[in-house]
This record gives C-alpha cells, structure tokens and sequence, in this order.
C-alpha cells in the first residue's frame, strides 16, 4: 500500500516570509526528477469567479507569490492559469482575484485554459476535456481553497482539477453529471486521466469557508496550509479536520483506492492527529443525495415529496444574469420585472447558480425534513 505524507503548518496570517518558508519545506518532499530537469512550472489556482481575497472564494495572492517566488528562485518559467467557472471575463477574474498584479509584478505567462485548446481523454466511458496547458508544463502546482460545497461536501486540491476542463465544457459536464454521486464519479474519472501530471497540490486554509460554500459560505480562519504530492490524501487529511467523515466527500474512497491508499497509513504531523477544528460549519452542505443512497428505490419517490431542496433567487439580486448565462439546462429566464427566475420542473439542482453567483443572491431553500438533516 502507499503510505504518503500530507504537510499541515498552521499560519495565522498572509504573511509572506512565514508562507514562503512552509513551501520551501513542503516541496523538499517532491521525489520527482521534474523539479529539477523541467524549465516550464504551470501553477493552478483556485479561481472560481471575480471574487476579491477577503471573500476567502479563490486561492490568496500571498500564497501563490510564495509558490512563485519559489520557482523564480530556481530559474523556472513559470505559466499561471484557469478556467474560471462562470460567464464573467477572464481578465475581470484575474484582476478581481489579486493575480493580475502578481502577473505584472513577476512577468508570469497568463494562461486562459479555455482558449488554449484542449486534448479530450477517457476513463470508464466518462470522456473528460482536459485543457492543453496541462500538457505543455513538465512541473505543474495544484493550489486550492479549503471550502465547503454544497455538491460535493468539501472542495479542497481534487476538485480544483475542475478548472483544468474549458469554461463551455465545465457545464456541458454539470448537465451530463447533475447530483451528487454522478458528479463524484465524474472528478474521479478526472483524476484518474490527469493526476499523475500534478506535481504538487496545496490548500490554502488559512482563511477558507464554511457554511453554504464553495461562493455563498462565511470566510473562516483556519490557520492552516496543507500540502502533499498526493491528492486525495491531501483531501482526506483536510477535510477530516474541518470534521467531516471518510463518506461524506463522495469521491475521496475511490479516489483512495485508485491509488492504493489505506487512510490509516497517511503520515502527517504528530500535533494534527487528533485535530479537529472545533466550530467549522458544515452541516449546512448536506445534502438531498446522500440521505437519498440510503433510501430503497420504491421509497424514493415517497420521500422526495417531504426530503427536498431547491435554489431561489433572492432579493438580494443585482440582476448581473451569470445565473441565466452558466445554468446547463437553462432552467432560468428573465422575467418581466427582470429579475431572473428559476424554473423548478426543468432545474436539475446543480447547484452552479447558487456557487456562481458573485452575490449571494441564490439561496437554497430545503424542507423541513432536509433542513433538520435526517
């Protein structure tokens, strides 16, 4: 079995000597020959929307300049990109964030993952379009959010791997995969054709979310910054602190068992193996699909009726329409009083409005028996 190692350094702050120090630590574990042969690093961040720092949505500036820095110590060239999630242009993205600064300020090569072209690969039936960026870099740095999400439970280094798919395909694949488990079994197909390309991953928790994420959450501070070389130990380390449970992220047990992972062999760092953080949120992000697994088929149709949920738009609306621009099976529309609406018998509860919108305006509206999370 393979026994890999999941750094943990708690950090209080955005500072970057502190957060360059950890990294220079976490990468002293990278095994491969491409850190020191490749000339061409990529770095990956969380960049789901125009969303700023302090929203704690999208990787911070300061812990993607301590990567940076990093490799631009070691004469690397370094590329820097996504494909964020929604309609919203990419340049708008990259400015909100804080990483067109970092851009200007280090002469890093900009990538749009959705206008680079793409190669599409397979597993298990599932075809996955994979940006061609990923292809062109020897040394590739995977640096997501700790975050809830109300799909899959938690986000953290795997579901990043999300970005690597171009913008129109991201909700071709929201369609073919709307709930829970589909979309599960989609990241791990993901995994399985792109994961041996990934370098490194880190998931800047120092301020993450929790509550209704991976947009519409509360920014948490964690004072924590993980890293390791394997992926979904990385996930199932951090997401067992924030408190959740080995079956509540659908994808990380196959995604552990496609690498040959026992969780009981992973080796962090001594202080952590009893840690939990004690006040994190994340009974918010259960939901309809994993009490439904539990439920035999003749019932289900009996238990939709009383155990549902569904988006709304709020008032809180600022009528900006990326909730009628990203929705897959355009369920939503403009009404009279243009305000957008849902249209509850064609939604496939994707939930992507609700992760999209830049203004919390999508709530989640549950049932009795869904809000009290039997």
């Amino acid at each position: 079995m393979n026994k890999p190692a999941v750094e943990i350094r708690r950090i209080d702050s955005y500072d970057l000597p502190v957060i360059e120090e950890a990294v220079a630590d976490f990468f002293k574990e990278i095994k491969s020959p491409k850190i020191n042969h490749s000339k061409r690093v990529l770095i990956k961040p969380n960049a789901l929307g125009a969303y700023p720092p302090e929203r704690a949505v999208t990787t911070h500036p300061i812990v993607l300049e301590a990567i940076i820095r990093y490799f631009l110590d070691r004469k690397k060239e370094i590329w820097f990109g996504d494909s964020p999630g929604n309609s919203v242009a990419f340049e708008t993205v990259w400015q909100t964030c804080g990483f067109s600064s970092l851009a200007e300020k280090y002469h890093l090569k900009v990538v749009n993952f959705s206008t680079l072209g793409f190669r599409e690969l397979s597993y298990k039936d599932i075809n996955i379009k994979v940006s061609e960026a990923l292809f062109q870099c020897g040394i590739v740095i995977n640096v997501g959010k700790y975050k809830t999400h109300q799909l899959t439970a938690f986000t953290g280094a795997l579901k990043n791997l999300f970005g690597f798919v171009p913008g129109l395909a991201k909700s071709e694949y929201h369609r073919l995969y709307p709930d829970t488990n589909s979309f599960a079994a989609m990241l791990t197909a993901l995994y399985a054709v792109i994961g041996n390309r990934i370098t490194y991953s880190i998931i800047d928790g120092i301020t993450g979310m929790d509550g209704n994420g991976p947009s519409a959450g509360k920014p948490h501070h964690f004072g924590l910054l993980f890293g390791s070389t394997s992926i979904p130990a990385l996930d199932y380390v951090a997401s067992r602190i924030m408190g959740f449970q080995l079956k509540d992220v659908p994808y990380l047990s196959s995604a552990l068992i496609m690498d040959g992972i026992l969780p009981s062999q992973i080796k962090i760092p001594v202080s952590f193996r009893n840690y939990r953080i004690p006040d994190a949120d994340i009974n918010s992000v259960k939901v309809i699909q994993k009490t439904l697994k539990y439920v035999p088929d003749i019932a289900r149709k009996a238990f939709r009726k009383v155990y549902y949920f569904y988006p709304a738009v709020s008032e809180r609306c600022k009528q900006c329409g990326i909730c009628v621009k990203s929705c897959p099976v355009k369920a939503i529309s403009w009404q009279n009083d243009t305000k957008p609406y849902i249209h509850k018998e064609q939604c496939i509860k994707c939930l992507c409005c609700h992760e999209l919108c830049p203004y919390q305006a999508i709530d989640i509206k549950k049932s009795l028996l869904a809000r009290l999370g039997v």
